[in-house]
């Protein structure tokens, strides 16, 4: 049957995305998963996609794309809905469906384009964040936009926290929005460029922890490396070690230099910063194993911090 949506997606949020299309009534007419992904975020996919007897594609590398191309252009397609995806969609995918294709994004546009922004706008402090709703082009998220909606960032919230914000905000977009997409009438409105910022992905090594940072700052890194392994990290007598909680805390006296161990209790480790002190509250070591507070005070008492 013609005129269904495919829809490019995995982990959670393409969970959430084929769930809400489930939900609206909409024909899915096939699930595509990234070809440079793998693990269990991918395999949730790919099972979603067998219990709900959709047929399931892969996207190959660029070169390679033919077949995926004939696979949808056999389905006569009305729309693409791209949500939380790992590869560009090349001009002859693009090209397919009726009606474009539309991505839902994890930030606000155009202040946030890129694949790392929920990372960005924990470690920048925004009082604000949202997902956005939008028509993809061949650049990446510079498509016109159809609608976004806003929450609220909290100092408390993490990569986990906000995801579940990104996940209800991005299902009552589409499926609000849903009607008009299919219908083609959603609105269209150009970016504009005058405010827009990519902003880079993030290595695995920009995770490192430096006590010359300030307590707000090692904090806001700890929040938005939740999600990620290392995540935010020390080393210590050459290994590394992964902070998975650690709150900010004011400092007025600064008697101790960076690195230094202030005080260790059942609380956690509080260690000296250019400005502030953190309380570590958690803590594991490479293998995953959680690292007790006085073995981890030990480490950074002799470790030249």
């Amino acid at each position: 049957m013609p005129g269904g949506a495919a829809l490019f997606g995995y982990g959670e949020l393409g969970l959430a995305g084929l769930q809400t299309l489930t939900s609206v009534g909409a024909l899915v007419s096939a699930v595509v998963v990234p070809g440079n992904r793998a693990g269990r975020e991918v395999d949730m996919m790919c099972e979603a996609a067998a219990r709900q007897a959709v047929p399931l594609l892969v996207q190959p590398p660029r070169h390679a794309v033919a077949g995926l191309v004939d696979a949808l252009g056999g389905m006569q397609l009305n729309l693409i809905v791209v949500w939380s995806y790992s590869m560009i969609l090349p001009p002859s995918v693009l090209a397919l469906p009726a009606m474009g294709a539309v991505n839902i994004h994890g930030g606000l546009l155009p202040q946030y384009r890129g694949g790392h922004v929920t990372q960005w706008a924990i470690i920048n402090g925004e009082r604000e964040f949202g997902v956005t709703l939008h028509y993809v082009d061949e650049g990446i998220d510079t498509g016109p936009v159809i609608a976004e909606r806003r929450f609220p960032l909290e100092d408390t919230d993490d990569a986990f926290s906000v995801r579940e914000k990104q996940r209800a905000a991005g299902a009552q977009l589409l499926e609000e929005w849903w009607p008009r997409l299919a219908g083609g009438v959603a609105p269209s409105v150009p970016q504009d460029e005058s405010r827009a910022r990519l902003w880079p992905l993030r290595t695995p090594e920009q995770g490192r922890i430096a006590w010359t940072m300030s307590a707000l700052a090692v904090s806001r890194l700890v929040r938005a490396l939740a999600a990620n392994s290392p995540g935010a990290y020390v080393e210590l007598n050459g290994r590394r070690f992964s902070v998975r909680r650690a709150t900010s805390w004011p400092s007025l006296e600064r008697r101790a230099a960076p690195g230094d161990v202030v005080a260790v209790d059942a609380a956690g480790v509080r260690v000296a910063t250019l400005e502030g002190d953190v309380l570590i509250s958690s803590a594991e070591d490479a293998e995953g194993r959680p690292v007790a507070p006085g073995d981890l005070a030990e480490l950074l008492a002799h470790a030249g911090n």
